[in-house]
């Protein structure tokens, strides 16, 4: 059976984030996010991403 995932990556030309609630720790996590993304250089990101944020919210939960 073949696994199939509906994910899209969308561009986005102008994105208003005034009317989003961003968490006081966002900042620290994203700049930790990239660091360690630069810094593995994983050839599956978008794994990499589900996987550090899934832990993420594990910690913050």
């Amino acid at each position: 059976m073949e696994n199939t995932n509906p994910f899209e990556f969308k561009k986005v030309d102008k994105l208003n984030l005034d009317k989003y609630n961003v968490p006081p720790y966002f900042e620290e996590v994203l700049s930790e996010f990239i660091a360690k993304l630069v810094k593995t250089h994983p050839d599956n990101a978008y794994l990499f991403a589900l996987n550090y944020f899934d832990d993420k919210l594990k910690e913050h939960n």
